[in-house]
């Protein structure tokens, strides 16, 4: 796992040694076992490295035998030993034993179409000398980022943007589309970022720059028909064969390697297949929140670890933790991702690294097996959304103004307002829709309310999927997975040099359950059906037949309490209300609404929050690194 810059001039001018510097000096975290740097007429790649699979010779940039391609890549490769022996049967030689000359010598022998045969998480630049070409291209699902623009008579490419401030001519403007999509959806979707200018490469999208044309192409979609038919026992046997042997292909490593254990279901499960592959205890993480309520799973880790005999490790973070982690989580994730989940992530991330450099996790089983209870009940929420429009208002009438023990019916309440299925999919996770949003945004920001639902409705009018379910699977997978979830997880594990490796996304097994029909999905009310069932096998049966509660953040009483006066004073500021992107009413509205207790606001105001302070801090400020913070001394480790 590591960080890459990249620089292309297509006349030819040659990039100055510093901008590379500084690209890859922004990126030190991603990698801080070694650097590189390759510079020549029209290209310049930097580099930084953490140092996993052919620990010794795996050097980048890297180059063929002749010099003539050269490549600066993050990711990780699962089926390069495979490709090695196909590409060495064609000719081809090899000097390491690393997984990135195989994208080298792949590249060489099928040119763009290579990254079909690569399974794996994977961005890449790869300079052409001889077509002077620049091939760019970012792994099929986004489990690494990508991000480019144009620079000083060029393009610029990096892991993250941060880096991309180091060329010339990059600047740091507020995207006024993106603010729209980050208040609606929380996050901006690709290919936007909150940044005017600077754009995110698509999930299984190329580019290629040749003779100064540029092309993007997606190169992976996700086929839905035809369904398997395949039986309950089938169902259950293929579903283990399949996600035993992703587990078992994420394990390639040369250095320690642990998991990052929630307690839910799929963490759970990799956690279980893991045990029967290693012939040691498992080293797994897990956090849990200092506040009273329903937030913290560590119970539920700690009877999987238990079960699982691993060796277990966990944190406890408190609303102090949240105050004084907020500066770095803003720089390390370039962008306001209104991702509570973002902080224990980090923290959890930096106590795995005290003595693993590898973690597996459970994201994706919710969006491939239809883990979240909104893919249960949308079908509630359509058909009220189908019925004439006075009837509709009478019956989602006071929804909103039921105490917070009624939030989940407020969100299905929400969602059901829309016959719009691109409004409807999009209000699921949001922040602010409808007549809300419209009553927030101020005059800088109104003419700019269609870019908040654009995303779902570009992906909805993509989508090869023809049922509903496959529709909803289709563009969380494709936007929320990708923009949200995954982006946290990369920014959150590298911004304390950990990789993280997701056995759920790996492309086969995707394939695989995307065609899984939806009576092993969804039955009833309960969704992920078929990985429950796997699950009862191999977990204690109360980690799988409990209310499906998730990595939640206690934001609901620490805005009430500790963390009220950092909330009021931020989103009240005399820069905040000036900036004209709020309506003052609205916002003093939201925030009244939760510290009354008369509606639970938490997710509004932390889109809010993290969305002013990322203002302050990138577009307002320079920018600047914030000090590094220690962890506290709440750890506990226990042999299960």
């Amino acid at each position: 796992m590591c960080g890459f810059a990249a620089f292309h001039q297509p006349e030819g001018m040659t990039p100055e040694r510093a901008w590379l510097e500084g690209a890859a000096a922004a990126l030190r975290h991603r990698g801080p076992d070694d650097e590189g740097l390759h510079v020549e007429p029209g290209v310049g790649l930097a580099f930084r490295r953490l140092a996993i699979v052919d620990v010794a010779a795996g050097h980048q940039p890297l180059s063929n035998e002749d010099g003539t391609v050269w490549i600066a890549y993050n990711g990780e490769i699962y089926n390069h030993a495979a490709l090695r022996r196909e590409l060495e049967a064609a000719g081809h030689r090899y000097r390491t034993n690393s997984d990135t000359e195989t994208i080298v010598h792949a590249y060489e022998q099928w040119g763009p179409a290579c990254v079909e045969r690569f399974h794996g998480m994977f961005a890449f630049a790869i300079w052409d000398r001889n077509r002077r070409r620049m091939f760019v291209a970012r792994d099929h699902v986004g489990i690494k980022p990508l991000y480019w623009t144009r620079a000083n008579g060029g393009f610029a490419f990096a892991s993250e943007i941060k880096a991309l401030f180091a060329f010339p001519g990059v600047r740091r403007e507020a995207d006024p589309d993106a603010v729209v999509q980050h208040l609606t959806l929380r996050y901006a979707a690709a290919p936007r970022t909150m940044f005017s200018g600077i754009e995110k490469l698509p999930p299984g999208h190329h580019m290629v720059i040749e003779n100064g044309r540029v092309t993007t192409e997606r190169w992976f979609r996700v086929a839905y028909e035809p369904k398997l038919t395949l039986s309950p026992a089938d169902a259950l046997h293929e579903v283990e064969e399949r996600l035993t042997a992703s587990v078992k292909s994420h394990l390639m490593s040369e250095v320690p390697l642990g998991a990052l254990l929630s307690g839910g279901v799929d963490s759970s499960l990799v956690v279980a297949l893991m045990s029967r592959m290693i012939d040691r205890p498992v080293q797994t993480f897990s956090v849990g929140f200092d506040a009273p309520g329903p937030y913290s799973e560590l119970p539920f880790a700690r009877r999987v670890a238990e079960h699982c005999r691993t060796d277990h490790r966990e944190i406890m973070v408190g609303a102090s933790d949240l105050l004084r982690e907020l500066p770095s989580l803003v720089w390390h994730q370039d962008e306001p991702m209104s991702e509570p989940a973002a902080i224990p992530t980090a923290m959890v991330s930096r106590l795995a690294r005290e003595t693993v450099t590898v973690v597996l996790t459970g994201e994706g089983g919710d969006e491939l097996f239809a883990g979240y209870p909104k893919y249960a009940v949308e079908p509630v929420a359509a058909r009220i959304a189908g019925l004439p429009a006075p009837l509709r208002a009478l019956l989602l009438a006071g929804v909103d103004r039921l105490p917070f023990a009624f939030r989940k019916l407020q969100v299905v309440g929400r969602s059901a307002r829309f016959a719009s299925e691109p409004e409807r999919l999009a209000a699921w996770f949001a922040g602010f829709v409808g007549d809300e949003r419209a009553r927030l945004l101020g005059p800088a920001l109104r003419p700019h309310a269609a870019a908040g639902i654009e995303p779902f409705r570009a992906a909805l009018e993509s989508t090869s999927a023809k049922r509903p379910l496959d529709r909803m699977l289709d563009a969380d997978l494709r936007i929320w997975l990708t923009d949200d979830l995954l982006m946290k997880m990369d920014k959150m594990s590298m911004s304390a040099s950990i990789e993280a490796r997701v056995p759920f996304l790996d492309q086969p097994f995707i394939e695989w359950a995307m065609r899984v029909g939806v009576e092993h999905k969804i039955q009833g009310l309960e969704g992920k059906v078929l990985l429950k069932r796997l699950a009862r096998t191999m977990l204690p049966v109360e980690i799988v037949d409990r209310p499906k509660v998730g990595f939640t953040v206690p934001l609901s009483p620490w805005f009430k309490g500790p963390l009220r006066e950092l909330l009021a004073d931020t989103l009240l500021s005399r820069s905040a209300l000036e900036r004209g992107w709020y309506e003052e009413r609205a916002l003093r509205g939201a925030l009244d609404d939760h510290l009354s207790g008369r509606r639970d606001r938490a997710r509004e105001l932390w889109t809010l929050l993290t969305l002013e302070l990322w203002q302050r801090a990138w577009i307002d400020g320079a920018g600047t690194r914030p000090e590094a913070w220690p962890l506290p001394p709440r750890v506990t480790a226990g042999a299960a």
